[in-house]
Parts: C-alpha cells; structure tokens; sequence
C-alpha cells in the first residue's frame, strides 16, 4: 500500500519543475513588464491585489486557461508566450499553478516565493481590487472532448 499524499507533498513536487523569486525580484519584473496571475480565491484577492494583476482563482485555472473551452478567459488563454509571475497567498497554490500552466504550454511562469505574505511583509504595493474586477465566472460548463 503506497504512503497517503499532503498538500505540500503536492507542492514540492511541482517545485522540483517550476521558477521561483522572492519578491523584491518579483517587483522589479513587474516593473520590467512581467503580467501577474493572482490565483487566491475572491475574498483574498478583494483585501488587496497587485496592480493590473489578474484574478483567476486556483479552482478554476485549467478551465481559464484552455484553448479548446468556450468559456476561457481571453487575458490568460491567449498569452501563452508571456511572461507570468503568479502569487497566492503564500505561495503552495501558485507553484502548484506554475506547474500546470507549463504542461498547458506556458514558456515563461514564475512563482512569487512566500507569495502575498511575503509582498505584504516587505511592504510592497497593493491597490484595493473592486468587487467587479475579483471573479472570473465560467458561463458554459466543461464537457470533454469539446
């Protein structure tokens, strides 16, 4: 019988494939042009948000980010060549994010080590997200092979 796998079993395996940078070095590429992909769930991301990032919260990464579903987000669908930090809060969603996104044919996603709590820790900017900005809602259901 095979050991019983955690969360952060889940994690350390996907950082064994994936970039990292703290977050003093993940502001000056911000800075240098890198999009942000913010992954927490709407509640976390409404208490304070990197500027111009986008919210697609974890759950719904794989359907966001699909070239074959109807209800794909356009701003993270089509931009497989660009450059991505993603950040959570503290930075397990995110490297598990980076993961997927490169088998999804991301080139370039990095994850923001220690994620909004380490940001918040440095005193790094925020803005104060509106409620119409938070969601990313999927209209059509995934069926396969569609």
């Amino acid at each position: 019988m095979s050991q019983e796998k955690c969360l952060m079993d889940f994690v350390m395996d996907a950082k064994t494939r994936i970039k990292e940078v703290e977050v003093v070095e993940a502001q000056k590429l911000i800075e240098a042009g890198y999009r942000v992909l913010d992954v927490r769930e709407p509640a976390e991301y409404l208490s304070g948000a990197i500027n111009h990032s986008l919210h697609v919260p974890r759950g719904m990464l794989e359907a966001a980010a699909d070239r074959k579903y109807d209800g794909a987000i356009p701003e993270l669908r089509d931009h497989r060549d660009a450059k991505w930090l993603v950040m959570c809060r503290s930075g397990a969603r995110a490297a598990m994010a980076c993961d997927v996104l490169q088998q999804m044919g991301y080139t370039d996603v990095t994850n923001v080590f220690g994620g909004m709590v380490a940001w918040n820790e440095a005193n790094l900017p925020l803005v104060a997200p509106s409620g119409e900005e938070s969601l990313v809602q999927l209209k059509t259901p995934c069926t396969p092979g569609v």
